[in-house]
Order: structure tokens, then C-alpha cells, then sequence
């Protein structure tokens, strides 16, 4: 049995580890081609380009810093030592010096990046653009993307780029920009993927850079809904140039330079937020390009070169692969049906700077995403842990979207909302319609979260009563947690204001408090909704429903009731039914998908040999009750279970009223060498390693709570038989939608798990 449960979706035909095989691949080449000695060449350097000098290396160690080396990696330091001890000549070569720099190590280097960005801010041309050389020829849309994003990362360790350089690199790139939303090379018509992705990029980036934002600062106020700063360019009309001409088999229009291009579709995709560039998932479709199993390994690298340098080639096939593969830590929901409406997004840039700030609190490179809910299916929106949803206007779904987000809920997914309501907007039609469909799709309303919810704590301490006057977070607990968290002041406002890098608008103390604390909400929210715990890009979603229509029983099929009680025993109504399908998955057993109630009581309990019980609340059992489940054990009966959420209220009442039901009963807890927790049969687990998340803790957050070790499992032995077996940790929550931080109890994967090996263990023993 594999590591990873069989319980997935299997999406494309490239997984992770393909991917990471790949990497692997290109770092041992990198490995094997640098200059170890004088006599290959300058010590540290890759060669090739000579009239670039430093430009290639700088580029292959951008690479090899974004596949995850370190600055004190052996060929890394040798390249870097390379590098500051060469001037730059051209645009390229100090563009790349500062990027390599920047990514290395900034604070040894600071004096360097400044000289660079000096020498690049001489070196713009009238029209704003940038040639080969400082002094002399015409620029063009290759030289200008490089020095755009080498001066976007110096300006993201804390220098200063000089106003008037970002105003003119902005006019020069609107200036080449065709009416069609494209770029050729230095002004032909054609337009050209790799100079679409160039100008889209620079943009971009120049725009967030130029302070054009919509939400507006004037005194000690926030205006959120203003005419905002001018925004000249929109990219819907380039990324639609790009999804009617995708490709991952060449460049668009062009043909060569098919890895130059490749490198700047990862970046729009990065930039923009989006998985899919018209019906492509360009991240995977790339990937299946360069890796994927049809192809002998990397031959979309050997390919692809064409007028590239081989080494050059191989590090921008390296650029994608490691910094496409960032891992999505929220979503962002365009549930207008009016394509043309911007009511999902009035603050353009709002989730990508949140996403910017857990980068710096995570210390990890992360993704933000847009999903479309006219198009999204429950694996697209299962691609993203936490999905955003911001709106002025009415908020109405149809059937099939609330059946989406319910499934999307129940299946572990959670919701962040805010109505881009006060200071300056009108969200009353959101606020009321978004409660509406919420109270209708989970039937019940939202609650005020109270001063001690762990939402307030799980990231940054954050006391609510520091917040704006009528400001508080609101919530609808789902499967154990709170899965729905809506804002109805505007944080989105706040965070496009808040840039997490790069030069800050000089604002008074009363709004950078504001906007910090509401930076603070963000990442508090976030960090609960995940646990700091992201899906690799290419992991296949998880999806546990348990087909109820199988109808046909065969003879020795498993099933499985619930014992009821007057503890809270059908809590979470779907952990066991999800168990069972997980259990029929893994070990291709004859399971009835359906779990019938039944009261100890009852007369049916004869008729199955194994049956499950959890709960929550502290429960007592009648004598009749007692009777019925005496009768269960002494006729060779089983009982396995948890405790909801880690209850120990009902941990007490488990130990107390099963203890008593049998003479010289006793309870144990099962060693870590235990054929239980040990790969116990055709699908079994090793459990002596896995995780639990426990929010008691001392003062530990609640987003760190977790710790590794041997499942716990109790059992209640009679006559030299277990006849029960129990976590008084949480399983059914994890197994019914995802763990909680406020449980204490397993990770999702791993209460699987426990569950299956418990089932095996029943039926072998």
C-alpha cells in the first residue's frame, strides 16, 4: 500500500512527483555544467552568450534558487561569487544580476542591487523602454520585461524606484500595445505569446508599482468606493489574445523561442491569478508538455530550445516548473453572471497583496487564483482552500451553485466573504442576499464570533476591540468548525492598500493601524481555514461521497450501523458513511454504503457483527441498553468509535459505560508495535507517525498545533478479546469534512486511515 489514498480524483496525466523528478533532472544538469575550474572557463559560471557575461549565470541561479537551493548550496555561492565580481555591460546583465541577487541574499548584496538599479534607471531610454546597451540603440520589449522585473524585485527588498521611471516604463509599454491587447518585438504587427506575456507582466507590474489602486486614503479616512487612481490598462483583452492562441508546444505567432515563451505564460498566469487561460490549465498542460509521460523525460527542454542557449533554455524550463508549482492559498470567486461586471473585484489588487503578506508571515512562496462560478466544478473550486467572495450588488445563486458551494463546504473547502459595504460603498443588497443564500444553502444563520473564537488568534493575537467602530466577524459553524466567515465592512479595501512590498504611501498611524489590523484579520482567517496546510498544484483533489444507489447486496458484504444515544451520536452525519466508501476503496471490500441507525435496543444489533458509535456530550446508558449491548459483545460483537472533536466529556462517558458492562473488563491503550497500527492486511497503514492537531497547546497558535507521533487508540479487552476499539481523539470531524483547529484530533488523510486499519483489525481479528 502507497503512502497517498486511493480516495482521490485523479486530474491529467502528470502528478507532483513527475514534476519534482524533472526538477531534480535539471538540477543535476546544472550540477554537472559549471565551471568547477580556471581552465573551463570563469570559476562558478555557466558559459554561453559570451558579449552577456554574467547575464546567464545570473539566470540559472534565479533557477536554481526558485526550485528550492540555497544561497550556501555549493553552486550557488560559486556562481554568486562569479557574479559580484563582474560589472554589468548590458540591459540583461544587470537586470538578471539584481534578480539573482534579490532572490540570494539581499542584505549581503544591498550595495550591488543599488548600483544595478542606478545603472538601470540611467540606462531608460526617452520613450521609457530599454535597449542592449546603457548609451546607445533602440529599445525593445525583451530588454524592457527584464529590467521592468528587476526592478520590481529590488523595490520588493525596500528600494526605492524613482516615480518617474515606473510612469515612463508604463507609457512605453501602452504606447507598443496594440488595440488588440498585443506586443510584437520592437513594434511589428504581429504579435508575438512571448511578447504578449512580456507586456501583460510589465504591467502589471508597473501599475501596482504606480500606486493605481481603486480604494483612496484622504486624511484619516478610507474612501473604498471611489473613482480611484487612473488605471490605463485592463488585461482581458491580452489574456484573451493568449487563450485563443494558447499553446505549450510553441510560441504563439512566432513559433521559436518556445521556453522564453513558456517562462512568461507561467508569470501572467502568477500575476493575474489565473489557473486557466481560456479553457487551459496552462500550468499542467505545460507541464504534460515538457515532463509528461509521453514525452521521454524532458524532452519538451531538448526540443524547445531552438534559438535559446541549451543552458538558458533549461533554466527558464526550470522557472516554470518550480514557480508554477506554488501552492494556491486562496481563491478568489468572479460570481457575476455579467462578465463585464467588476462587483467580485472592486479592489483589484486586494487578494494578491493578502496573498503577499502570508508569503512574508508563512516565509513560503504561495499562488492566489480566480474561479469563475458560471464555469467552476466542485474539483476546480476543491483547488483552492479558501475561497473569497466580495460584492456591493445582490448576491443570488441558482440551485446547482449552492449544491456546489454545500459540496464544496462539506467537503472540506471553506468560505471568506465580506460585502464591499461603508466608507464610501453601498453593500446593504449584498449583505442581505449573501445571509439569505448562506442561511439557506446551510440551514441556520449566520452567529457573531465571540472575542475568544480562535479565528482572532491563529495567525497574529488580535484584539477585536481595536477594530473599526461596527466591524466583527461573523460565522456558520459546518462539520465541526466554522466554515463560513463573512466580513460585512470591506476588508478587500484595506489590503489593496496595505502592498505587503516594495515603497508605501506615506499614510497617518490611525490608518496604518487600521490597515494592519485588517491585514491581521486576513491572515488569522486564513491561517484557521488551512493550518498553514496547502495542496501541491498537481495533487488530484480529494473527493469521499458514498454512492448510495448501489442497490445490489452481494452475500458477505460488510454493514456498518451506528449506535445511537443521547450523546450527540449522529453529530457529523456523514463520517462513517464517508469512512465506509474510503474503506470499499482501498481494499476493494463488499461494503453496504448504506449506515443504518440503530438504538442499542434494538433487536437488528443481533444481526451485525461490527457497528460504530461516536458523539460529543457526556451519555448514560439505560439498563436495557446495556442488556442489548451486552448481548452484542457475548455473541462475538464488535464496537469501534471516536469522540467528536476530541470530546473528553464523552471519552469519561465511553470509558465508564462500556467498562461496566462486562466483569473484569479493562481498558488499554494500544502500543505503538500493535498489529493495529502496523500495516495490518491488503490495505492497512502504518500508523506509529501520524498527525495530530491539538489546540491545548499551552500558548502555542492554534495554526502550529500539531504534533507527530503513534495513533492513540484505547481498547476495551475482555476474556483476552478487544471488543472495543476508540479514538478519544477526533476522527469523525476530519472524516466528515476536514479537520478543525479547534478539535483535537487527526488530520483528514490520516483519520482515514486509523478508521481503515480499525476496520481491517475487526475483521481479521
Amino acid at each position: 500500500m502507497g503512502t497517498s489514498p486511493s480516495w482521490a480524483v485523479a486530474q491529467g496525466s502528470v502528478s507532483p512527483a513527475d514534476v519534482q523528478q524533472a526538477i531534480d533532472e535539471l538540477l543535476q544538469y546544472f550540477r554537472r555544467t559549471q565551471n568547477r575550474t580556471a581552465k573551463d572557463g570563469p570559476v562558478g559560471a555557466w558559459q554561453g552568450h559570451q558579449d552577456q557575461k554574467t547575464g546567464l549565470t545570473s539566470l540559472v541561479v534565479l533557477a536554481l534558487l526558485s526550485a528550492g537551493r540555497k544561497p550556501n548550496d555549493p553552486e550557488v555561492a560559486r556562481a554568486m561569487d562569479y557574479i559580484r565580481g563582474e560589472r554589468p555591460i548590458q540591459v540583461y546583465e544587470a537586470s538578471l544580476q539584481i534578480m539573482a541577487m534579490c532572490a540570494a541574499e539581499p542584505g549581503r548584496d544591498l550595495a550591488l542591487i543599488q548600483r544595478n538599479v542606478a545603472w538601470l534607471v540611467q540606462a531608460q531610454q526617452d520613450d521609457g523602454g530599454w535597449a542592449y546597451l546603457q548609451d546607445r540603440g533602440a529599445s525593445d520589449e525583451s530588454n524592457s520585461q527584464f529590467a521592468v522585473l528587476a526592478l520590481w524585485e529590488a523595490s520588493r527588498i525596500g528600494i526605492e524606484i524613482p516615480q518617474q521611471a515606473i510612469q515612463k516604463g508604463r507609457r512605453y509599454w501602452l504606447d507598443k500595445m496594440s488595440p488588440s491587447g498585443t506586443w510584437g518585438y520592437r513594434g511589428e504587427p504581429r504579435a508575438r505569446g512571448s511578447m504578449v506575456c512580456a507586456g501583460v507582466a510589465s504591467m502589471l507590474i508597473l501599475e501596482d508599482s504606480a500606486f493605481t489602486q481603486d480604494a483612496q486614503v484622504q486624511g484619516d479616512q478610507i474612501r473604498c468606493c471611489t473613482q480611484g487612481a487612473a488605471q490605463d490598462y485592463d488585461p482581458q483583452k491580452s489574456l484573451d489574445w493568449l487563450a485563443n492562441n494558447f499553446s505549450v508546444i510553441q510560441n504563439p505567432g512566432y513559433g521559436e523561442w518556445y521556453l522564453y515563451y513558456m517562462y512568461g505564460l507561467e508569470r501572467v498566469g502568477r500575476l493575474t491569478g489565473q489557473r486557466f487561460i481560456g479553457d487551459h490549465d496552462w500550468y499542467r498542460e505545460g507541464c504534460e508538455a515538457i515532463v509528461g509521460p509521453k514525452n521521454s523525460r524532458l524532452m519538451g527542454v531538448t526540443q524547445g530550445s531552438g534559438a535559446l542557449q541549451p543552458h538558458a533554455a533549461r533554466a527558464m524550463a526550470l522557472l516554470f516548473l518550480s514557480k508554477g508549482k506554488r501552492q494556491v492559498v486562496i481563491g478568489q470567486l468572479q460570481h457575476s453572471a455579467d462578465p463585464s461586471s467588476r462587483d467580485w473585484n472592486r479592489h483589484r489588487r486586494s487578494v494578491q497583496h493578502l496573498t503577499g503578506h502570508i508569503e512574508q508571515a508563512w516565509k513560503r512562496d504561495l499562488a492566489w487564483q480566480t474561479l469563475k462560478l458560471q464555469r467552476a466544478t466542485l474539483p476546480d473550486l476543491l483547488e483552492t482552500p479558501v475561497l473569497f467572495i466580495s460584492g456591493s450588488d445582490e448576491f443570488t445563486l441558482s440551485a446547482q451553485q449552492r449544491r456546489i458551494l454545500k459540496d464544496y463546504v462539506d467537503q472540506g473547502g471553506f468560505i471568506f466573504a465580506e460585502a464591499c459595504s461603508q466608507d464610501g460603498c453601498n453593500g446593504e443588497a449584498f449583505d442581505v442576499s449573501f445571509r439569505r443564500e448562506m442561511e439557506m444553502i446551510f440551514d441556520k444563520p449566520f452567529q457573531k464570533l465571540p472575542p475568544n473564537h480562535p479565528v482572532w488568534s491563529a495567525e497574529a493575537r488580535l484584539d477585536p476591540a481595536a477594530l473599526p467602530e461596527g466591524f466583527w466577524l461573523y460565522g456558520i459553524d459546518a462539520c465541526c468548525k466554522t466554515s463560513i466567515i463573512y466580513s460585512p465592512i470591506s476588508l478587500s479595501c484595506r489590503w489593496e492598500l496595505s502592498k505587503p512590498y516594495g515603497a508605501k504611501p506615506k499614510h497617518s498611524k490611525v490608518i496604518n493601524a487600521e490597515l494592519d489590523n485588517a491585514v491581521k484579520v486576513g491572515l488569522n482567517v486564513v491561517a484557521y481555514a488551512t493550518g498553514r496546510e496547502l495542496k501541491d498544484k498537481l495533487e488530484a483533489v480529494q473527493i469521499v461521497q458514498s454512492d448510495m444507489n448501489r442497490q445490489v447486496l452481494e452475500r458477505g458484504t460488510l454493514t456498518l450501523p451506528k449506535i445511537m444515544h443521547s450523546g450527540g451520536g449522529d453529530e457529523t452525519p456523514k463520517a462513517l458513511s464517508n469512512l465506509v466508501e474510503v474503506f470499499r476503496r482501498e481494499t476493494k471490500a463488499m461494503v453496504d454504503p448504506k449506515t443504518p441507525k440503530l438504538a442499542a435496543t434494538s433487536p437488528e444489533l443481533d444481526k451485525y457483527p461490527l457497528a460504530y458509535i461516536h458523539g460529543r456530550t457526556k451519555f448514560v446508558f439505560s439498563e436495557d441498553e446495556q442488556q442489548g449491548l451486552r448481548n452484542h459483545f457475548i455473541n462475538g460483537g464488535m464496537i469501534i468509535g471516536d469522540a467528536i472533536c476530541g470530546s473528553e466529556e464523552f471519552s469519561k462517558s465511553m470509558r465508564e459505560e462500556f467498562g461496566k458492562l462486562l466483569p473484569e473488563t479493562k481498558w488499554q491503550l494500544l502500543p505503538s508495535d500493535h498489529p493495529l497500527l502496523l500495516k495490518d492486511g491488503p490495505g492497512g497503514y502504518d500508523l506509529r507517525n501520524v498527525s495530530l492537531i491539538d489546540p491545548g497547546r499551552g500558548d502555542v497558535d492554534l495554526a502550529k498545533a500539531k504534533r507527530e507521533g503513534p495513533a492513540e487508540i484505547e481498547a476495551l479487552v475482555w476474556n483476552d478479546r478487544i471488543i472495543v476499539l476508540f479514538s478519544p481523539n477526533d476522527l469523525s470531524c476530519a472524516m466528515e469534512s476536514k479537520h478543525s483547529l479547534q478539535c483535537r484530533g487527526y488530520v483528514r488523510e490520516d483519520a482515514f486511515r486509523i478508521g481503515v486499519n480499525m476496520l481491517l483489525y475487526s475483521q481479521l481479528h
